[in-house]
C-alpha cells in the first residue's frame, strides 16, 4: 500500500496546522465610536475580565464573548441598540510576525428613554419625609434616559434609609425595569411595603453591672422613642470618648423584638486597671523630651477617674495629678481635681509654681464649643531678669472657651481650634496684687485643591497694680517654631541691659501675634511650604512687631507630619536666623 500526498496539499496542511498552533501574544483591544467617557470606561471594565486567545481556533468564543460583554456595558446606560464590529487580528501566512490588535467599531444608536415610572410606599413609610428623598433623584424621571445605576442607587437608599429609621419589615413587592426596545422606553414599577416602625426597648448589657449607670447617662434615646441608628452611633461614639473601654460595640438585636420594641445589646471590653504611656520627642525649641502619663480610668463604680503626667525637658519640667468626678455624663459634663508642681530654666527665667485647681467642665447641646470654669490657688517663687527674687500668690477664677474642628487625620487637610481664656485675681480674695489676664488664639487650616493655607492669630493682655509682682508664668514672651519663626524659643520680650550691656528679659503685658503658611505637595508624603511670621511680646500693644519670613518643608510621616523651617528673623535688636524642627499636627 502506497501514500501519495502532493506538495500544494502538504503545504496547505502545514500551514493550517502553523495556523492553529499559532499563539498571539500582547494583542490588546481597540475601541472605537464611542465618545461618551463613562460608556467607554465600562465597556472597557467589562472586557478587560475577558482571557485574550492565545490560538485562532479560540477566536469565534473569544468573539460570542466580547458581542455579550459590549452590550451588558452599554445598556445600562440605555442603549439597547447598540452595533458591535469586531476585526480580529490578521494572521494571515504573510503576516506570522505581526501582532495586531482586536478592533471594536461601537455605535451605540438612539439611547432608552423613561416612558413610565411608577413608585409606591405603603405602610408607615408612606407618610416619612425621608423616604421620599430618594424618589427626587435627578437621574430617575419621567423623559429621562434610562440609567441601571439610577435605578439601583434609589432602591438601595430606599432601604437604607428604611432599616436606618427602623422600618425592619421593609421589602419590595416588586421591582422591575421593561424595556421597550422597538419604541426606545422603558417602563420603571418599584412596588415597596415599609412596615411598621421599630422603637427603641430595653439596654441589655449581659454581665457587666459596672458600666449600667454610665452608659445610660451617656444614652441619647429613651426606650420607647422611635428608632434611629444615628441615635446607636452617637451612643458609641460617646462611649468610646470616656476611654475607659478598649471595645465598644452598640447593635439592635431584630430578632428578639417585641411588640415593636428592638432590645440594644451593649459589649464593653474594659481597659486594664491601669494604663501607662511614654513618649519621646523633640523640637527646635526645647530639645528632646520626655512624657509620661498614666491613668486608672475606673476608681470607682460612679466613674471616677485618676491620673498623673510627668514632662521633663531641658528648660521645663513638671508633674500633676487629675481626679476626673463626672456630673450628667463622663464626657461633657464633668468636675476635674489638678495638683501639680512646675519648674522652668529658660533665657532669663527661673520659676518654681505649686498649684491646685477645681474647673467644671460642660457643653451645650449641638454646640462644637467647650466651656470651662476654674479656681486655681498658685504659688510661684520666681527671678525675671534682673529683678531680685519673690513669690506671689494668686487666687485666680476663670473661664475658657473652646473649639476644635478638624478633618484629615494626622494629615489636617480643614479645620479650625479657637480658645479664650479670661482669668482674675483680687487682692481682696487672699491675691498679693490685683490682676486681669485674657488671652485669645485662633488657628485655620483651609484647603483649597491641593493647596493649603494655615493662618494663626494670638492676642493676650495684662491689667495689674503691680506688674512687677506678676509671676513670670503669666507674662508673654513669643519667638520659636510655634508662634514667630527666625527667632529661638521665648526670646521676644520687653528687655533690661545689665552692666555688660547683655538683654535681660522681662516679659511683656501683651501679645500680639499673626502667621500665614502656604504649602503645596512636591514628591509623595512632602510639601514646600513658604510663610510669614509678624508679632511681639509688648509694653504697648502692637509696638515694634518682629517679622519672621522663611521655607521649609513638611513630610507626612507615618507617625504625623514633621516639619522643618528656615527662618530668618528681624526685631529691634537685629536680625537672626534659626533652623526650626517640630512634629505634631497643624491644630
Amino acid at each position: 500500500m502506497s501514500l501519495n500526498i502532493s506538495f500544494s496539499r502538504t503545504y496547505f496542511l502545514l500551514s493550517l496546522l502553523v495556523f492553529v498552533l499559532f499563539e498571539v501574544h500582547g494583542a490588546e483591544v481597540e475601541i472605537k465610536g464611542v465618545e461618551n467617557d463613562l460608556v467607554l470606561k465600562n465597556v472597557r471594565a467589562h472586557i478587560d475580565n475577558l482571557d485574550m486567545p492565545t490560538a485562532s481556533y479560540q477566536f469565534r468564543q473569544y468573539q460570542e464573548n466580547l458581542q455579550l460583554k459590549v452590550q451588558a456595558a452599554t445598556q445600562v446606560f440605555g442603549y439597547y441598540q447598540a452595533t458591535i464590529e469586531i476585526t480580529p487580528p490578521n494572521l494571515g501566512s504573510s503576516n506570522l510576525a505581526k501582532n495586531e490588535n482586536w478592533r471594536l467599531l461601537i455605535k451605540l444608536g438612539p439611547i432608552t428613554l423613561i416612558r413610565e415610572l411608577k413608585i409606591q410606599i405603603e405602610g408607615q413609610g408612606a407618610q416619612d419625609k425621608d423616604l421620599q428623598g430618594p424618589l427626587n433623584a435627578y437621574k430617575l424621571k419621567q423623559g429621562k434616559p434610562l440609567e441601571h445605576s439610577a435605578y439601583e442607587n434609589v432602591k438601595y437608599e430606599l432601604q437604607s434609609i428604611a432599616l436606618s429609621k427602623g422600618y425592619f419589615d421593609f421589602e419590595f413587592d416588586e421591582s422591575s425595569i421593561k424595556v421597550f426596545e422597538s419604541l426606545n422606553v422603558a417602563d420603571i414599577t418599584i412596588q415597596i411595603n415599609s412596615g411598621v416602625r421599630y422603637k427603641f426597648g430595653e439596654l441589655r448589657f449581659g454581665k457587666d453591672d459596672r458600666s449600667q449607670k454610665l452608659v445610660k447617662s451617656l444614652t441619647p434615646f429613651k426606650t420607647g422613642d422611635l428608632y434611629q441608628a444615628g441615635q446607636l452611633g452617637l451612643l458609641n461614639q460617646r462611649l468610646k470618648q470616656t476611654q475607659y473601654f478598649r471595645h465598644v460595640i452598640v447593635r439592635p438585636l431584630v430578632v428578639d423584638a417585641q411588640d415593636t420594641a428592638v432590645p440594644i445589646e451593649i459589649i464593653l471590653t474594659h481597659k486594664p486597671r491601669d494604663n501607662f504611656d511614654v513618649g519621646l520627642g523633640y523640637s527646635s525649641n526645647v530639645g528632646p523630651r520626655f512624657t509620661g502619663k498614666w491613668k486608672r480610668p475606673w476608681v470607682n463604680e460612679s466613674g471616677h477617674s485618676i491620673g498623673g503626667e510627668v514632662y521633663v525637658s531641658s528648660p521645663e519640667q513638671y508633674v500633676s495629678v487629675d481626679y476626673k468626678v463626672p456630673l450628667e455624663d463622663a464626657i461633657q459634663n464633668y468636675l476635674s481635681y489638678q495638683a501639680g508642681f512646675q519648674a522652668e530654666n529658660e533665657n532669663d527665667t527661673r520659676s518654681q509654681k505649686w498649684s491646685v485647681s477645681a474647673t467644671r467642665h460642660w457643653t451645650v447641646e449641638n454646640s462644637d464649643w467647650q466651656r470651662s470654669a476654674f479656681l486655681k490657688l498658685e504659688q510661684e517663687t520666681f527671678t525675671q531678669g534682673l529683678e531680685p527674687e519673690q513669690t506671689t500668690r494668686l487666687l485666680t477664677p476663670g473661664f475658657t472657651l473652646s473649639r476644635l474642628r478638624s478633618k484629615g487625620g494626622l494629615d489636617i487637610s480643614w479645620g479650625d481650634k479657637q480658645s479664650l481664656t479670661t482669668e482674675f485675681a483680687s487682692e481682696s480674695l487672699l491675691s498679693d496684687i490685683n490682676v486681669f489676664r485674657v488671652t485669645a488664639s485662633s488657628k485655620w487650616v483651609r484647603s483649597f485643591d491641593q493647596h493649603r493655607f494655615l493662618l494663626r492669630a494670638e492676642l493676650g493682655g495684662i491689667v495689674t497694680n503691680d506688674f512687677d509682682q506678676v509671676p513670670s508664668s503669666l507674662r508673654f514672651f513669643t519667638g520659636g517654631d510655634q508662634s514667630v519663626r527666625g527667632f529661638n524659643y521665648k526670646t521676644l520680650s520687653p528687655f533690661e541691659l545689665d552692666s555688660n550691656g547683655e538683654r535681660e528679659l522681662t516679659g511683656g503685658q501683651y501679645l500680639a501675634v499673626a502667621s500665614i503658611e502656604y504649602s503645596y505637595p512636591v514628591v509623595e508624603s512632602w510639601r514646600a511650604a513658604v510663610f510669614v511670621d509678624v508679632g511681639n511680646a509688648t509694653e504697648e500693644l502692637f509696638k515694634d512687631p518682629a517679622i519672621g519670613v522663611g521655607f521649609g518643608a513638611i513630610w507626612n510621616s507615618p507617625i504625623g507630619p514633621v516639619r522643618l523651617y528656615l527662618a530668618k528673623g528681624k526685631s529691634d535688636f537685629g536680625k537672626t536666623r534659626y533652623f526650626h524642627i517640630s512634629m505634631g499636627p497643624s491644630l
